[in-house]
């Protein structure tokens, strides 16, 4: 009997235990088979793909009276052994059919992926299946036009494996297709603001500047995912991917070696560059083991000469690493044909440059619709000798003015257009010419006769321009002042027909070194005793550009006292000497008058001496009048006395704040196309300089904040120069030069008196 209750107890616990088994078995494979309740967060974007064989083609059907295109998006999925800079090969079969299976068309497209770095800017694409991750390369897509093909119904996709790497290539379908809205507008504010964004990023003004024609045509189709034949399960609701993604798209159909659409190309005779607004180190890499480019920094203010750029080869493999380099401008020149990527050692941003322009040629020319008397900026490239002809007409479509230019061409050594296949063409140099149209003109017409690249940018007279002057960096805007660009691209009228003969493209531009420029002109003080009664002498820092030749330095040029190495000086009345005992005080005193015993002891007292006879003189002594805030300084000119330009410097007492100030030009302006442009109305931010000094010469007040010079360059396009007008929004005081091609022989005194 004791040994059946053994038994009994034994086999309950055995049911008991393999119970427990059973439920912590199924528990598991419930736990493991569980899902996301949603199909999107924050962080990550679901969609489902199907996999395209090599053996038998994936069929998609759809119908030809409302689908007027397809896009055929593709994803290559990597095995673990591909780089993030190595790009795999492949190719799609593409084959339309008629409905009674007949072959429509029948071509191969070509791509060429890589994988998508994990960084802040690209999201990494990931497909899970059978519990493995799998590498998964940026979106590459192609479109076909259904309205080409009305018979067409069905589309077969077949993979063209072309490296072993590739372990597979994913695909979904999208069919443009028109969407019934009754009031678009409505429609358009309840989409995703993500999706408004996208759809006017390619706007230079941003989604506040769209028309009501334009945002119609946003909303007039929608994509609509298609699916496959024989393929169950395809989710339309939440496959959203197409919408949300930012595709990497790195290289295009090609039939040459591709290049790396961010790689910056240099070869002999095209150079590129990499501006630079602080301190900083630059990171490269090359394609080419025993080829290096050749670095130089040059100096935007131009006061230092250009220095050569040395590196120093980094542990990654083909990778170097610059030394610390100053704020300026960094080319990159190479003689051989080579592909570099850069980045900053601070991990600062390295912006690039794109211009959109028109190809216009004997067989396309582009149209633009114009505001009447607006202004027109019209940037040109050609690389051979063209003729260029500009038609205005009125809306009526009868032409008012015609105009004709003869293009020199000329080859720019850094701009350079990236073709289809990602191949680096050359391009012609910039040339801007400027047209002010009549009251009249509704739209323009640019043509030419041999290949010539156009870009048209607009504005009115009247518009507000402003910027912001600085020596030094400024990362955020001061004060809430924004620059306002003086100029605004425009879209032609025949855009979507260029588009179609692709004569649109995107030309690469960088910013050239300046070069140096030998001024043969003569800079002269503006008297300004009747209309500014306050005035003092300052001696102010004016450094020369480090190309302009010594010229004999003048009475009124200072330079620092050295008692240790002077020239004599017993042979002239005009020496003196300017001398800072403290921050604020500060006197002038003719040597003349002074003891040996008296100079000894003003060497001894004064923190810093100033002389104008011997060294090294890049202070200038110079007059400088006071212009109360808000009070208008007109400066009138007459026929004969119209100066080339005018320079205004700016000095404020007790206090180092932005100053802002601004210019008003009052002209009659030239017909015509004309090579240069003046803007009638400019506002100014001064900022504290940096690189500039100036105290004045003053016993009990000497402090001064020395701001950036404005330059106002009387440009061709003025036919006859009234007045300048100049005004601040605080109280400061200003020189003002004028630039003249023959030196005046009149001796201004008050650059000599005390």
């Amino acid at each position: 009997m004791y040994l059946i209750k053994r038994l009994f107890a034994l086999l309950l616990i055995l049911t008991l235990l393999l119970a427990i088994f059973f439920a912590g078995r199924s528990f598991l494979v419930w736990l493991d088979s569980a899902e996301p309740v949603d199909a999107r967060s924050n962080t990550e974007t679901r969609s489902n793909v199907q996999w395209l064989s090599s053996e038998k083609p994936l069929r998609f059907t759809f119908s030809n009276q409302r689908t007027h295109s397809l896009r055929i998006l593709s994803n290559a999925v990597f095995d673990q052994s591909v780089f993030l800079e190595l790009p795999v090969n492949y190719a799609i079969k593409y084959v339309l059919y008629d409905d009674k299976g007949d072959v429509i068309l029948d071509k191969t497209y070509h791509h060429a992926s890589k994988l998508v770095n994990n960084s802040e800017e690209q999201q990494i694409k990931q497909i899970i299946e059978n519990k493995q991750s799998l590498n998964v390369a940026s979106g590459q897509s192609f479109y076909l036009p259904i309205t080409h093909y009305p018979n067409a119904k069905s589309l077969d996709l077949t993979l063209i494996p072309e490296e072993k790497s590739l372990q597979g290539v994913v695909v979904r379908v999208h069919a443009k297709t028109p969407e019934q809205n009754i009031d678009p507008l409505n429609s358009w504010l309840k989409r995703p603001l993500e999706r408004r964004r996208r759809a006017t990023d390619y706007l230079t003004m941003g989604e506040n500047t769209l028309t009501s024609s334009e945002i119609s045509n946003a909303m007039a189709f929608w994509w609509q995912k298609i699916a496959p034949q024989g393929i169950p399960g395809i989710d339309f609701k939440s496959d959203i991917l197409y919408e949300t993604l930012p595709y990497n798209v790195t290289t295009y159909d090609f039939s040459m070696q591709q290049h790396d659409l961010g790689a910056y190309y240099t070869e002999l005779g095209l150079c590129a560059s990499i501006k630079l607004d602080v301190t900083d180190s630059l990171i490269f890499t090359v394609n080419s083991e025993q080829l290096l480019p050749s670095l130089t920094w040059y100096d935007k203010h131009q006061f230092k000469a250009p220095i050569p750029i040395s590196v120093s080869p980094t542990d990654s493999k083909n990778s170097y690493k610059t030394e610390l380099i100053d704020a300026g401008l960094v080319t990159i020149c190479s003689e051989e044909p080579l592909l570099t990527n850069w980045r900053t050692a601070s991990s600062t941003p390295i912006l690039t440059s794109y211009a959109g322009s028109y190809l216009v040629n004997e067989f396309a020319s582009v149209d633009f619709d114009i505001e009447p008397n607006s202004n027109l900026n019209i940037d040109v490239r050609a690389l051979q000798s063209s003729q260029l002809n500009v038609v205005i007409y009125d809306e009526r479509n009868l032409a008012i003015e015609d105009y004709t230019v003869t293009l020199k061409g000329e080859v720019s050594d850094f701009d350079r257009l990236i073709t289809d296949t990602t191949q680096r063409q050359r391009v012609g140099m910039l040339n801007s010419y400027y047209l002010r149209t009549p009251d009249n003109a509704h739209h323009l017409k640019i043509s030419a006769e041999k290949d010539v690249y156009v870009r048209l940018k607009s504005r009115l007279a009247d518009f507000n321009y402003q910027r912001t002057i600085s020596h030094q960096y400024l990362p955020e805007p001061i004060n809430g002042f924004y620059d306002i660009a003086a100029w605004y691209e425009q879209r032609a009228a025949n855009h979507y027909e260029l588009t179609q003969l692709a004569h649109f493209t995107n030309i690469r531009t960088f910013t050239p070194p300046k070069e140096p420029d030998l001024v043969t002109t003569f800079y002269q003080s503006k008297e300004l005793f009747a209309k500014l009664p306050l005035s003092n002498v300052a001696l102010v820092l004016s450094p020369d550009r480090y190309f302009m030749p010594k010229l004999p330095p003048q009475v009124f040029n200072f330079g620092l006292y050295n008692k240790n190495n002077y020239s004599s000086y017993d042979d002239s009345e005009d020496n003196s000497l300017v001398y800072r005992l403290t921050n604020k005080s500060s006197k002038e005193v003719a040597v003349s008058e002074l003891s040996v015993e008296a100079l000894k002891q003003l060497q001894s007292q004064a923190k810093t001496i100033y002389q104008n006879w011997y060294g090294d003189r890049p202070w200038i002594k110079q007059r400088i009048y006071q212009l109360d805030k808000n009070t208008p300084l007109t400066l009138d000119f007459t026929k004969q006395q119209r100066p080339m330009s005018l320079v205004f410097k700016v000095f404020r007492a007790n206090s180092s704040e932005p100053v802002e100030l601004s210019l008003t030009q009052n002209a009659d302006y030239k017909a015509g196309l004309t090579s240069e442009y003046s803007i009638a109305k400019q506002r100014f931010m001064l900022n504290q300089s940096a690189l500039l000094d100036a105290f004045l010469i003053h016993p009990k007040n000497s402090q001064l904040t020395s701001y950036p010079s404005v330059t106002q360059t009387i440009t061709n396009d003025i036919a006859e120069l009234h007045s300048l007008t100049l005004q601040t929004t605080d109280t400061v005081w200003v020189s003002i030069l004028e630039e003249y091609p023959l030196q005046e022989q009149k001796v201004r005194w008050w650059n000599h008196e005390n």
